[in-house]
């Protein structure tokens, strides 16, 4: 049975991976119309052949002096690789990969529950990464929705998520669902009847929409003028009614999830939102810094709504963890890149969404050595501030041996 939904699983990959190249062209901030299902301009319907997946590209190679050299040979590779990743990801999951080491199998149902969490993440990374890739923008069409789409899965899968060894069950081994808590022990009053949980879940969840506003913030007249530029600005947005409206209905759900779900669907829910306000905090708190001592922007809007989305699927504890390992990644393929190229410029999207899926898919090995060596609740403020503090030295360090350099050079 498993082998056969395998096979399906591979099948439904040749119809996401046309639909993953027509979000990549058509949901960017410029779109072009280069994916077969896209209609150009004053042009007629493409014929049906170039819509057949991965062989389709073949039949377009004469369009190369309209889109570029070679523009159909990495959506023709996309749509190759999609149903062979869901296949191994599927396998990869359905084996018990994603559990801590030494546990019991959980049941097919749970760990089915976990590929479709785990596999849609994916796909929503991978339109963002090459959208990121081609316009160093993610947009908010697609990480908004991924958002709270996976603030709704929380509540109706909850035995989904990532799993960890139960410390209260030492010496024999047995796991429990990752909380917004974990590795440390839930406070009894944050499951049900206790108002800190509430309240913390609506103020990330309005924190969240907050963030989402064009924010116009201009001091050249003064801090009166800002502000009433800043409202101003926020009333003829239209962007803002969307925002306000999200954040009204989300807040009630969340209310009525909190006085009618179970504990477990509740303390799922409660995870979630704690990755939307941990996770993006931690990036756009590491944004606010990088910009104050470059005086430019060193990390796009972009990337905090997108590790919002991920921290609403996963949990804040990904979120952390694959921030920290990106850099890595980044280095590699900016290296590669500068030696092909001689062009450093890059967009960190991609290689947040490298160190995401990488803490995913080795969530087994990750967690028992982090889990050993994070902090507590209370003192992970203290180190966050380090973090930043730290940041800004290095940063500023950084920059006056640039300046310096630029300095005799020029007296040269």
């Amino acid at each position: 049975m498993i082998a056969l939904l395998g096979f399906i699983i591979a099948l439904l990959g040749l119809i996401l991976g046309p639909f993953i190249n027509y979000a990549i062209y058509q949901f960017a901030y410029f779109p072009r119309p280069i994916s077969p299902w896209q209609r150009p301009p004053d042009s007629p319907a493409r014929p049906l052949i170039q819509k057949v997946p991965v062989l389709g590209w073949f039949a377009r190679t004469s369009e190369s002096d309209k889109h570029g050299w070679l523009f159909w040979l990495r959506p023709m590779l996309i749509e190759l690789s999609v149903p062979i990743a869901l296949w191994w990801m599927y396998s990869y999951i359905m084996a018990g990969r994603l559990l801590p080491l030494g546990v019991p199998p959980a049941s097919d149902y749970v760990l089915f529950q976990s590929f479709v969490c785990v596999g849609l993440l994916t796909l929503l990374l991978t339109v963002a990464t090459f959208i990121d890739f081609d316009e160093r923008t993610i947009p908010d069409v697609i990480t908004v929705p991924g958002t709270c789409l996976a603030v709704v899965m929380s509540a109706a899968f909850p035995d989904w998520r990532l799993k960890e060894l139960d410390p209260t069950d030492w010496p024999t081994v047995a796991m429990v669902d990752l909380h917004a808590n974990s590795p440390f022990l839930w406070p009894a009053s944050w499951i049900q009847g206790g108002s800190l949980a509430l309240f913390l879940a609506i103020f990330f969840w309005l924190g969240w929409c907050f963030a989402l506003l064009n924010r116009v913030w201009i001091t050249r007249r003064g801090w009166k003028k800002a502000w009433n530029y800043f409202w101003a600005y926020l009333a003829r947005d239209p962007w803002t009614i969307r925002v306000i409206w999200m954040a009204v209905v989300g807040t009630v759900g969340i209310i009525a999830a909190y006085y009618f779900l179970t504990p477990v669907r509740w303390e799922s829910m409660l995870s979630s939102l704690f990755g939307i306000g941990l996770g993006g905090l931690l990036v756009w708190s590491f944004r606010i810094v990088a910009a104050v001592v470059l005086k430019k922007e060193a990390l796009g809007f972009g990337d905090v709504t997108l590790m919002a989305m991920v921290g609403a699927f996963t949990g804040w504890q990904v979120v952390w963890i694959s921030f920290f390992l990106s850099p890595f990644f980044g280095l590699i393929f900016v290296v590669g890149f500068w030696i092909v190229t001689r062009d450093s410029s890059t967009p960190f999207g991609p290689y947040l969404s490298l160190g995401v899926v990488y803490t995913l898919y080795n969530w087994a090995n990750i967690w028992t050595t982090v889990s050993e060596i994070i902090l507590p609740p209370s003192m992970l403020i203290v180190f966050w501030g380090i973090l930043l503090i730290a940041l800004a030295v290095l940063l500023g360090v950084i920059e006056f041996v640039k300046m310096s350099a630029r300095k005799t050079i020029l007296k040269r």
